[in-house]
């Protein structure tokens, strides 16, 4: 199996299990009135931090502690903003329409260009800056739909999550010789940690204890295999990826909560969609010619 292909079914199989967590937050919330968003957030934090740490233990083994130590510095900052992007979304799929918030986040590949240009000073082409318009045009149409109404608070949860992996991703790639897979559990921890300050109450029923589980299997495996991804293929190509999951994410909503779209989302999701395929398609070519 060639690298490029492993990255390519690692991208896949990551963005397909992603797929049902948002649903699942709201699942958590709907069986039980008891359960708040604070205390699905300290669970889903704290299973996250502890998956990701037993993957880096079967992986690592008695080198586990030093694979943690290495992240130094920068991967407690990245870590940080995992934490913060990890609770703005369970806030934002409760505070909107799934297929909202999932079109706002999938902008993360636009929020991360825009990161790199202000940290680490990348020049982009006119064709990514058009590209960043486009796509801003289409976050706008999606929340101008949310105007008056409780979504927009939702929305700008997305926003702010979008924009915290901007950060999560720039810096990781400014540390690529560093393997960064334990600071999603750096995240997942500090998330649990803020959440359970913030919770009435930590206990949840027995009846949704199974989601909680899931939430912090999915996303365990799901974002160490996005984390180790692009090693073995471009990043613009992972991100030509991404945007599956807001496709299959809203489907899901639709069949299992019975969520539809708005057209507002429709018309605003398919022009940010289809603006990101075409722009990493575009990298992904310029990148291989500047190889050859």
């Amino acid at each position: 199996m060639t690298n490029h292909l492993k990255g390519l079914l690692m991208t896949i199989f990551a963005v397909v299990i992603l797929s049902p967590d948002s649903v699942l937050i709201r699942l958590v919330e709907d069986v039980s009135s008891e359960v708040d968003s604070w205390t699905v957030l300290f669970w889903r934090g704290l299973l996250y931090a502890i998956g990701v740490s037993l993957l880096v233990l079967i992986k690592y083994r008695s080198k586990t502690i030093t694979e943690f130590k290495n992240i130094g510095k920068g991967g407690l900052v990245i870590g940080f903003c995992s934490g913060i992007s990890t609770g703005t979304f369970v806030f934002a799929i409760v505070y909107t329409s799934i297929a909202n918030a999932l079109v706002i986040i999938s902008t993360g590949p636009i929020m991360i260009a825009i990161v790199a240009w202000f940290l680490l000073k990348e020049k982009y082409s006119l064709i990514t800056w058009a590209s960043l318009v486009i796509v801003f045009v289409g976050i706008y149409i999606v929340m101008s739909g949310s105007i008056g109404g409780e979504n927009l608070v939702g929305d700008f949860f997305a926003l702010i999550t979008a924009v915290m992996m901007g950060f999560t991703f720039t810096l990781t790639r400014k540390y690529k010789d560093v393997n960064m897979v334990p600071v999603n559990a750096i995240g997942g921890l500090i998330a649990a940690l803020i959440a359970f300050l913030m919770a009435n109450q930590i206990t949840v029923p027995a009846e949704v204890v199974g989601y909680i589980i899931a939430m912090g299997v999915i996303l365990s495996i799901s974002f160490s295999l996005i984390t180790i991804a692009p090693r073995y293929m471009p990043a613009a190509e992972v991100g030509m990826i991404m945007p599956l999951e807001t496709v299959l994410g809203s489907l899901i909503a639709w069949y299992v909560i019975s969520e539809a779209p708005t057209m507002n989302a429709i018309i605003g999701g398919s022009i940010v969609i289809i603006t990101l395929f075409l722009h990493s398609w575009h990298s992904t070519n310029l990148a291989r010619k500047e190889k050859n």
